[in-house]
C-alpha cells in the first residue's frame, strides 16, 4: 500500500473520529441544558426553562426527551397546540415513549379531543413497565369526568389515589365527581380533605369546590368561612369573582 493511500486512510479515520467526538460533545451539552431546564420547571420558571430547551433542541434536534420537555413547558403555558406538536415529535422519535403518550393524552383532554385521548390512555395503561400509573389513571378519570361519566371517573380517581394519596388535583376531582352526583356529604368530606394537599402548593381549587359543597349541603357558616379564606389566601385567584358573588348571596341569607 502506498504512503499516499495510508495517509488518506489515516486522514479519513481522524476525520470520522473528530465528527463522532463533536457529536458526543453536542449531545452532552444538550443534556446539560435540558437538566437546567428541568430545574427551572421545578421552580415554575417556565420562560427560562423554555430558553434552555430551545438551546438543547438546536444542539440535539432528535432527542426525544428534549421534545417531551418542550411539550411539558408549552402545556404549563397553556399553549396546547405547541405542546401537542412536541409530544408527537417525541413519540415519533421514540415510539415506546409511554410518558409522552400520557402527556399527549392530557393535551387531548384539555382540547376536547376525547377519542384520541382515550386511545392513548388505553395504550399507556397496558404498559406494565410504566412507573406513573396513578397519573395515567387520573387522566382517564378527568376524561370520564368531562364526558359526565362521573361514576366511572370516580373509579379511576380512587385507583389513582390508592398509589398517590396526596395528589391535590386527583383528590379535588374525586370530590367534584361526588358533587356532580349530588352526593354532597361525600363531596364535603373529600374536598375538605383535599385542602390539606392543595393549600401548601398554593392551589385554590379545593377551597372553592369545598365551599360550593358546603353551600349545597346547607352549611352556610362553613361555606362563608371557606369562601372568605379563599379570598384571604388567594387574592388573585381565578375564582375571586365567583367567590365574591357567592358571599353576597350567602350573607343575604338566600340559601
Amino acid at each position: 500500500m502506498s504512503t499516499l493511500r495510508i495517509s488518506f486512510y489515516l486522514f479519513i479515520c481522524l476525520l470520522l473520529g473528530a465528527c463522532e467526538s463533536a457529536r458526543v460533545e453536542k449531545n452532552e451539552d444538550a443534556n446539560l441544558h435540558m437538566q437546567i431546564a428541568v430545574s427551572h420547571m421545578q421552580k415554575e420558571n417556565y420562560p427560562l426553562a423554555l430558553k434552555e430547551l430551545l438551546i438543547a433542541q438546536d444542539l440535539s434536534p432528535r432527542n426525544a426527551s428534549i421534545q417531551a420537555n418542550l411539550g411539558n413547558v408549552y402545556f404549563m403555558r397553556e399553549r396546547y397546540d405547541l405542546s401537542e406538536q412536541h409530544y408527537k415529535r417525541a413519540i415519533a422519535l421514540q415510539p415506546n415513549f409511554t410518558d409522552a403518550k400520557n402527556n399527549l393524552a392530557r393535551v387531548y383532554i384539555e382540547t376536547s379531543q376525547n377519542r384520541q385521548a382515550e386511545v392513548l390512555l388505553k395504550e399507556v395503561l397496558t404498559d406494565l413497565t410504566y412507573v406513573d400509573f396513578p397519573r395515567a389513571q387520573a387522566n382517564y378519570g378527568i376524561l370520564e369526568f368531562n364526558r359526565k361519566n362521573y361514576k366511572t371517573a370516580i373509579s379511576y380517581f380512587k385507583r389513582s389515589i390508592e398509589r398517590d394519596r396526596e395528589n391535590c388535583f386527583t383528590n379535588v376531582y374525586l370530590g367534584r365527581s361526588y358533587l356532580e352526583l349530588k352526593e354532597t356529604l361525600l363531596a364535603v368530606s373529600q374536598l375538605e380533605k383535599s385542602i390539606a394537599f392543595c393549600q401548601p402548593l398554593e392551589i385554590e381549587d379545593a377551597h372553592y369546590f369545598s365551599a360550593i359543597a358546603l353551600y349545597r349541603n346547607n352549611q352556610k357558616d362553613r361555606a362563608i368561612f371557606r369562601f372568605e379564606e379563599l379570598l384571604k389566601l388567594f387574592p388573585s385567584s381565578k375564582y375571586v369573582d365567583r367567590t365574591q358573588k357567592m358571599l353576597v348571596v350567602l350573607k343575604k341569607g338566600a340559601l
